[in-house]
């Protein structure tokens, strides 16, 4: 599931919880107890989730409620307005014993849902941009260099507002007219009023507006290794979760892409933009140029995650093909809609393809077909043309081929306007101008002009 559906998930949890607390009054102390844990924890994820986003704490701690209410005043510091007002809105000044799951009921198992989806938005930021760390997919690099951050910071403002009227809601939901379980959740209702009278919910619709029309973190996925063995395509979310899978890989090990990768990668591409209903011909004539330069390029046989990463975009293409034949009659085009959701995959495939491309070059790993030599056979009197392949060099014709055509992917694709919203909010990835994982990107640009073959 991509953030898009686990943000559907928790809003909607957060807003049955809301219902389910103005219709009804707090009965059993496991579902009071697991319900104000889970909203401590619901403003925690959120927090831990705007922190994934931006590249690090916006704040540089966590303030108590007096501070975070002097910064909540300020202007024109949103995020760290945001930020802080999460872990504060956390805050509960007592802790509650946990409640089994078994136990939880009404408002608190939709909490409780809640708290996982919003977790798990964080898990799937976290695959791609690890705190601490450098970017670990394509997505991650265009995400740090602000691609769909603001659109994501507004998605989490909108599940904050939601939270807020669980907050709202709260302490009607705990007030059960006795003394003693009123003083016992008395901080939990401090908490929810202080969360309910702040400007948090201002700074929240200021954070949306500012993310309306901008491109969406909707259609991020977590970034899984290959599989083995590779699952079975048979629908576009399955094909497009297999082309994740690989180009991610590719992406972290550009140091062990074969021909193989090479070949199957612009395929790929060609297979997409000819099947799909907005197939360009000129993207579907550089695709194929650059399908036709990869098959004649040679290297040693994929092992282990290569070659699990080959044999997922090997099952992409066996859908693929499947699709343009027509299954048991079915015409092709019903599926075209449903092939064009890979169009927003590959300018991120041909910039990885580029990139491991230019690793292989340099570790001497790739082959190209050399001029043949005649040879004769002991005792024969015929000469034979034998077949020699040397390291492939930058400058070969088939070489410079493939490089353009796989710039063509990357720029002809990210200007499209039928890019995909994920498209949109992934565009290309910066081009190092440094050396990256052994892969040198300076002074490897093609030159100029049309994508002909020269003759020798």
């Amino acid at each position: 599931m991509t953030i898009g559906q686990w943000y559907n998930e928790a809003h909607r949890a957060l807003r049955t919880a809301s219902t389910a607390m103005g219709r009804s009054r707090a009965l059993a102390a496991a579902d009071i107890n697991a319900a104000v844990i889970a909203r401590s924890a619901i403003y925690t994820q959120l927090a831990r989730a705007t922190a994934l986003l931006v590249g690090g704490s916006p704040a540089a701690e966590a303030p108590d409620r007096a501070r975070a209410t002097a910064i909540l005043a300020r202007h024109g510091q949103s995020l760290t307005q945001l930020y802080v007002g999460l872990q504060a809105a956390a805050v509960v000044e007592r802790q509650f014993p946990a409640s089994p799951a078994t136990a939880v009921a009404g408002p608190a198992r939709s909490l409780r849902r809640a708290v996982d989806a919003v977790g798990v938005i964080g898990d799937i930021l976290a695959s791609h941009v690890p705190p601490g760390q450098t970017p670990r997919t394509p997505e991650g690099l265009a995400v740090r260099a602000g691609g769909g951050v603001q659109s994501g910071l507004a998605d989490i403002a909108r599940l904050t507002s939601a939270a807020i009227m669980i907050d709202i809601a709260l302490p009607g939901w705990l007030d059960q007219r006795r003394g003693h379980l009123t003083e016992i959740y008395r901080p939990a209702a401090e908490a929810a009023r202080w969360t309910a009278n702040s400007r948090l919910s201002a700074v929240a619709r200021e954070l949306i507006a500012l993310g309306r029309g901008q491109p969406r973190l909707h259609g991020l996925d977590v970034a899984r290794p290959p599989l083995n063995p590779a699952p079975p395509v048979s629908t576009a979310d399955d094909a497009v979760a297999a082309v994740s899978a690989a180009r991610t890989w590719m992406w972290q090990n550009p140091s062990e892409l074969t021909s193989v990768h090479l070949q199957l990668g612009t395929q790929l591409g060609l297979a997409v933009h000819v099947l799909s209903s907005t197939g360009d011909p000129t993207m579907i004539g550089g695709w194929r140029q650059a399908a036709i330069a990869a098959a004649d390029l040679r290297a040693t046989s994929p092992v282990g995650p290569a070659r699990d990463t080959a044999a997922e975009l090997t099952e992409v293409l066996r859908w693929l093909r499947s699709i343009g034949k027509g299954n048991h009659g079915e015409p092709a085009g019903r599926h075209l809609q449903q092939v064009s959701r890979l169009n927003s995959e590959l300018p991120i495939m041909a910039a990885t393809l580029h990139k491991g491309l230019s690793a292989a070059l340099q570790r001497r790993d790739l082959f190209v077909k050399d001029e043949g030599v005649l040879q004769r056979p002991a005792g024969s009197l015929v000469f034979r043309a034998a077949e020699r392949w040397r390291p492939a060099m930058r400058d070969d014709d088939v070489v410079q081929d493939l490089v353009r055509a796989l710039v063509q992917g990357q720029d002809a694709d990210s200007r499209s306007e039928h890019r995909s919203p994920s498209s949109r909010a992934f565009p290309l990835p910066p081009r190092p101008r440094t050396p990256v994982s052994g892969a040198h990107w300076a002074g490897f640009d093609p030159p100029s002009g049309p994508a002909v073959r020269r003759s020798r």
